[in-house]
């Protein structure tokens, strides 16, 4: 049986999750069944993603990379983010990643998986006010393998720390990374 799960799973942007004990298997594949390992990239469809910060709206361009690895029988896929970056972000927000974190890809169905994040820290900064986000076995969002393979973000990541203005819960972040190539995800 093939698995392919993971070639977004770089694109996904910040870190994630720790295996879980009953790890369902997930391989990254290419069209012909080509296991796939090494660097996937990934660049924010239509020019954003976004982070809803209680304070404002914040659009910012963004690229995610890292290496798969692990998957395969009897392993989730797993990789950690080398790059996370946010760039020309909107309304004077300063977006910046302290750490890059980890990616987990969960093998759902057909050529998809739903991905998760750990270790993952962003930080929003405009007129000295500071807003900090850690993601900790976040559900980060869902990959949908083909060519070119996409990572739709639907995340709600905690906050961790920062001005009072920032609140106390979590902030979401939305948006599209597509991949540079084809990828596919099987159990």
């Amino acid at each position: 049986m093939n698995y392919k799960i993971l070639g977004l799973l770089a694109l996904v942007v910040t870190a994630l999750v720790a295996l879980p004990a009953v790890a369902q298997a997930t391989t990254v594949t290419s069209p012909t069944g080509t296991v796939i390992t090494g660097e996937k990239e990934g660049k924010s469809e239509n020019g954003h993603v976004i982070l809803h910060n209680p304070i404002a709206k914040i659009e910012c361009a963004s690229e995610l990379n890292g290496p798969i690895e692990s998957h395969g029988a009897g392993v989730t896929a797993t990789g950690k983010v080398k790059t996370l970056s946010f760039t020309t972000c909107t309304n004077s927000w300063h977006v910046t990643v302290v750490a890059a974190g980890t990616l987990v890809a969960h093998y759902t169905s057909g050529y998809n998986a739903t991905v998760t994040s750990s270790g993952a820290t962003i930080e929003s900064t405009r007129f000295g006010t500071t807003c900090r986000y850690l993601t900790s076995e976040t559900d980060f969002g869902t990959a949908t393998g083909g060519n070119p393979a996409t990572l739709d973000i639907a995340a709600s990541i905690p906050f961790h720390s920062g001005s009072g203005l920032c609140g106390t819960s979590p902030t979401v972040l939305t948006g599209t990374y597509v991949g540079g190539g084809s990828a596919y995800y099987d159990s």
